[in-house]
């Protein structure tokens, strides 16, 4: 189709270039040509502008008042087809709309949804006006609507207290759900097995007297079973069960075994007989492990501040791996070691030899590298004593050495030999394993901790089946590895202490749940010059610390996946995205996830520059914030640090952090939403300053104190053990009759 237009000198270049686009798209096909719609597409067929041209008289007109008519009638014309096809299209969305409610729901349930959008803004207010540290803090019963609801009742939430016992945390669940299904599958399963057991219980009830013989008797005679059926005496009756049992004594239980458990009229000699009294459904309660209180009686072989003990402290990592594992167990050794050379104890730091250069340099990086134990040692010493300031303890602590290699896929260290047999039978009174699961998994044969020393304490670092729930077939793995740390703490350690209520059970009889950490002196005395430094006149004004101070937000630690850096930048995405806080966040620390970490930051338009391991007390006096949004950490000493040090600590409401949050600077979450209002609360206000009595909590001192009361036995505790334990229900008994 060729279209020719003559135009006079007098028209307008402008209206001349228009008409030759409006002419030029009157030859193409319009969009109503592919409709679907039968209907529609006649009616937007009308509309061609081809069959416009045709119609029309002045197409051939070449006088320009003919032109300017020619284009306002074109004008009107694309306006009305422009009206007709955004009406076509609107109907067309409409039709899709309401066939995917899923991608596209209900006007009413994005308007329900905004209004519960609404209801938690209101709380943050309320959560800001009420004081610092409250908002995760409170049930979701503590804020109930209005029951009228309505127009007239308005958006606001009531705070009310339910009764004056402390409320149940609300607990931040992240965003992943992989972990918490996990979960879930692993609670069914031990409720499976829980329920089995008592089908299993209920299977091996004794028959009635006059029953023939059966598997319940067990071919036990009458004579083997006077010490199982006697009954206790009524001064045991009326005696209250030891106050630290695990479970209230039930009704059922005030005997130590009940008459007739066992058919003893038709037993055949010569049999062979196990009582199974571990299958009883109303076990004697065993006592729960507590910390020692002052001046209560100590076991002597377990009294860790007997500074004539000599004890030993075996970890799985060393400096200059600046891991939990590596600095933690090196403080504490040192403080333990104060004042036990003038009495003839000692402490002895076992520490990890890497052997093999590759495994250093992936550990060490390539700058601390060491060619022999001694030199690694050396450094060991000038850290404890310019770094820690602890100039005593660098000279008096012993430090011997164990060969291990690197696992690569787990990032961890084993040894290569038997470490028991390193440690001479002289000095074997008191054994402290960091990470006993760890040191246990590739034990060498040998003697076992628990036969060698006279009391083990066994210190829970890592949240090892979280991590397992990220590594291939966790399915299996994860509760596999529940499974086996479970083993390795029951086996080898008499006492088991566990950093925070994050983890597991392992051994319930044997393990109590205590901070035995601290954090070095160095961020204390930062702690201690910020406070006179806010208390002052000019406290506001800080250019770092005060309220109207430019933004500083920072996270430390090792670049995994797990450790929430997921969670991190989703929360500050949702931060700028719903109340426009759009916050620059100092990202230190490596891992074999930084790149990966910072790509993704970059890719979700976060400002959140990536710069490597640093030393934590350099970030001292450079940021007033510290974001740690990780859900797998058993008690993380970077957020202890940053509290000494005075600083703001955003963090989940979790049981690992459940010790920081009765610090005044600890903002805990239990949702996005409340993570925005702690973080526009930190970026507008001071810190608080640290108190002595704060100060003294988070020191290694006052570790030191909880880890002597938590790891030594009370005589309480153990006679209370002992009775237990020597009871004709406790354990399974296997007994053999001679005919």
């Amino acid at each position: 189709m060729k279209i020719f237009c003559s135009v006079s000198a007098s028209a307008p270049k402008a209206r001349c270039f228009a008409l030759f686009i409006l002419i030029a798209f009157a030859a193409t096909p319009t969009l109503a040509d592919t409709s679907h719609d039968k209907k529609s597409n006649n009616d937007i067929t009308d509309l061609n502008p081809g069959k416009i041209f045709k119609k029309s008289p002045l197409l051939n007109a070449t006088d320009a008042t003919s032109i300017d008519a020619l284009a306002k009638k074109l004008e009107d014309d694309m306006k009305e087809r422009q009206e007709k096809l955004r009406a076509y299209w609107q109907h067309t969305f409409e039709e899709i709309k309401a066939s995917n409610p899923v991608v596209f729901p209900p006007p009413e349930e994005v308007e329900a949804k905004e209004h519960k959008k609404k209801l938690m803004f209101d709380r943050w207010k309320q959560f800001l006006d009420g004081g610092v540290g409250s908002g995760a803090y409170g049930t979701s019963a503590d804020f109930k609507e209005d029951e009228n609801g309505g127009e007239g009742a308005g958006d606001s939430i009531v705070p009310e207290r339910v009764g004056s016992k402390s409320p149940v945390p609300l607990r931040f669940d992240g965003f992943r759900t992989w972990e918490k299904k996990l979960q879930d599958w692993s609670e069914e399963v031990s409720q499976y097995l829980a329920e089995t057991e008592s089908q299993l219980n209920e299977f091996l009830q004794p028959k009635e007297g006059n029953a023939p013989y059966d598997m319940s008797t067990f071919g036990i005679s009458s004579e083997n079973l006077k010490n199982l059926t006697s009954d206790i005496s009524e001064e045991e009756e009326k005696s209250t069960p030891w106050e630290g049992s695990l479970q209230p004594q039930s009704s059922a239980s005030k005997q130590i075994n009940r008459p007739g458990i066992f058919d003893t009229t038709k037993t055949p000699k010569g049999a062979l007989p196990i009582a199974l009294t571990a299958l009883e459904p109303n076990l004697p309660a065993l006592p729960q492990p507590r910390p020692i209180t002052p001046g209560e009686a100590i076991v002597p072989n377990t009294d860790i501040a007997d500074k004539s003990k000599n004890i030993w402290i075996v970890t799985t990592a060393a400096l200059p791996w600046m891991t939990g594992t590596a600095v933690n167990p090196l403080l504490r050794a040192a403080y333990l070691s104060t004042g036990r050379k003038d009495v003839g104890g000692s402490v002895t730091l076992m520490l990890p030899w890497v052997e093999r250069p590759a495994d250093q340099e992936r550990i060490y990086g390539r700058k601390d590298r060491f060619e022999s134990p001694e030199v690694q040692e050396e450094y060991i010493r000038g850290w404890l004593r310019d770094s820690a300031g602890m100039k005593d303890a660098s000279e008096d602590l012993r430090i011997r050495w164990y060969t291990a290699w690197q696992e690569v896929a787990e990032n961890s260290l084993y040894s290569m030999g038997d470490i028991i047999g390193l440690i001479p039978e002289e000095e074997c009174d008191i054994c402290v394993l960091e990470e006993p699961e760890h040191l246990n998994w590739y034990r060498a044969p040998g003697e076992n901790w628990t036969t060698k020393f006279k009391h083990v304490v066994g210190i829970v670092h890592t949240n090892y089946f979280v991590y397992a729930q990220e590594q291939p077939a966790a399915l299996i793995r994860a509760p596999g590895m529940r499974l086996l740390s479970s083993w390795m703490c029951r086996a080898h350690c008499h006492r088991l202490i566990k950093l925070s209520g994050t983890l597991g059970k392992f051994a319930p009889e044997k393990e109590l749940v205590e901070n035995v950490h601290g954090v070095r002196r160095t961020f204390l005395d930062v702690g201690k010059e910020l406070r006179v430094k806010l208390s002052s006149a000019h406290g506001a004004m800080d250019p770092v610390f005060g309220p109207d101070a430019e933004p500083t937000v920072y996270f430390i630690g090792k670049m995994l996946w797990s450790k929430g850096l997921n969670s991190l930048m989703d929360l500050m995405k949702y931060a700028e995205e719903s109340a426009g806080l759009k916050v620059k966040v100092d990202m230190y620390g490596g891992g074999p996830n930084k790149d990966e970490a910072s790509a993704k930051s970059a890719k979700m338009g976060l400002d959140m520059p990536f710069h490597g391991p640093i030393d934590h007390s350099e970030l001292a006096w450079t940021h007033k914030v510290f974001v740690n949004p990780s859900l797998s950490e058993v008690l993380c000493t970077t957020v202890a640090e940053a509290l000494a040090m005075g600083k703001f600590v955003v963090v989940p409401s979790h049981p690992s952090n459940d010790f920081f949050a009765q610090f005044p600077n600890c903002l805990p979450y239990s949702n996005k939403e409340e993570f925005v209002g702690n973080l526009y609360y930190a970026l507008t206000h001071s810190p608080e300053p640290l108190t002595e009595e704060y100060s003294y909590a988070l020191s290694w001192e006052a570790a030191t104190e909880r880890f002597a009361a938590a790891g030594s036995v009370s005589v309480k505790e153990a006679e209370a053990m002992e009775e237990a334990l020597s009871s004709a229900e406790a354990g399974i008994d296997v007994s053999y009759v001679q005919s």
